[in-house]
Formats: C-alpha cells, sequence, structure tokens
C-alpha cells in the first residue's frame, strides 16, 4: 500500500476568505481524484484541517493526477510518499492509520528539517515494499519533479491534454488562444511522452 501526505505550503497565510475557497477547491479535486480512479483508491482522498492532502493508493496515477491538478492552481507542494500495511478504521484516508500512513508522515516531516536544502518530496519505504509499490513511489516523484519544471500555461495545457484527453483545436477552445501557441507550447515539454506513459498505465 502507498500512503501520499501532500502538505499545502504556507496556507496558514492566506486570509479566511481565500482560505474557503482553497478549502472548496481542494476538496472538490480530491472527489474528482476519488470517482475517475476509485479502483485505485481504497479510502476516500480527503484534506485534513492541517491543510493535509491525505491518499491511500495502490497506483501513482491517482497521486500525480492531485500534482498536476494542484500545481495548475498555483499551490506549493510538500509531498511526503511512504508504503507499509494499513489499519483501516473508515472509508476516508485520514480515518486510516498503520505504518504507511507513519511512513509518508516521517518523510514529510524529514523535509521540513532540512533546512539548508529546499526538496519538494521525500519518501519512506517499508522493508517489505514490493517491487510495484517502489516503482510507483519513484514514478511519482520524477512526474512531480517533471511537472515543477514547467510554467503556469504549460501545466495548464499539458493538463487539457493528458488528463482531459483534448485535441489540439479543444485546447484551443478551452483556453481561448491561437493552434500555434498551444502547439508551441506544448512541443517545448514532455508533455506528450507523459500522456504516452498514463495512457499505457490506465
Amino acid at each position: 500500500m502507498i500512503a501520499a501526505i501532500i502538505d499545502i505550503v504556507a496556507s496558514r497565510e492566506v486570509t479566511a476568505r481565500d482560505r474557503r475557497t482553497m478549502d472548496r477547491e481542494i476538496r472538490s479535486l480530491l472527489l474528482k481524484t476519488y470517482d475517475r480512479f476509485k479502483e485505485y483508491c481504497p479510502a476516500i482522498p480527503t484534506l485534513t484541517q492541517g491543510d493535509s492532502v491525505e491518499l491511500l493508493v495502490t497506483n501513482w496515477l491517482p497521486i500525480i493526477f492531485v500534482f498536476h491538478s494542484l500545481l495548475m492552481e498555483n499551490y506549493d507542494l510538500r509531498v511526503g510518499l511512504g508504503t507499509g500495511k494499513i489499519i483501516v478504521h473508515n472509508e476516508s484516508a485520514d480515518e486510516c492509520d498503520g505504518p504507511v500512513f507513519w511512513n509518508a508522515r516521517q518523510a514529510v516531516d524529514e523535509i521540513k528539517r532540512a533546512k539548508y536544502m529546499k526538496s519538494p518530496a521525500g519518501f519512506k519505504l517499508d522493508k517489505r515494499t514490493s517491487s510495484n509499490e517502489t516503482n510507483a513511489v519513484t514514478n511519482s516523484i520524477l512526474f512531480l519533479t517533471t511537472l515543477l519544471g514547467l510554467s503556469s500555461a504549460q501545466l495548464q495545457h499539458c493538463f487539457h491534454y493528458i488528463w482531459a484527453e483534448k485535441s489540439i483545436s479543444e485546447i484551443v477552445e478551452a483556453v481561448k488562444t491561437s493552434k500555434g501557441n498551444i502547439s508551441k507550447t506544448l512541443s517545448k515539454t514532455p508533455c506528450y511522452l507523459l500522456e504516452k506513459v498514463v495512457t499505457f498505465l490506465e
């Protein structure tokens, strides 16, 4: 099992109104994530009061979908990934427990303590982690690293192309710009390759 704890960095500094908007947006995103990837989510993804997203998954697709969605909305992230056993108390991720979550939280805490090295992600794997779980954690971090190198426009266009499966013409209609501009933006990114990887995995 894989747990992802995604801290929204500096979220406590936003106004009460912006916080309500953020809360509403993220909860809506998590519902979409669960609806789309239900087969990979043993528990419903949740947003805790501490401004952390908690995911419990068996595949890395829900994790990278959430990464891409949050980055596209300009949220600054700090991510901890963990593997291990899970204790299911209820249907929501924040009501589950066990080594998988302890490891993910420890990975996040290690990032916070690393004052001289800024890192967006960390991981802690259980000794009995399978090769599939190891690959999922590795792929999630590599995908996140790739996304962090994209501009806001590139993130948006890639999201339409990869996750909404829109054609170039449909993206033009969605973002109200020229076809040449979309093609030029996408050609400067690894978007086409990422789409092939996601399609293969799905």
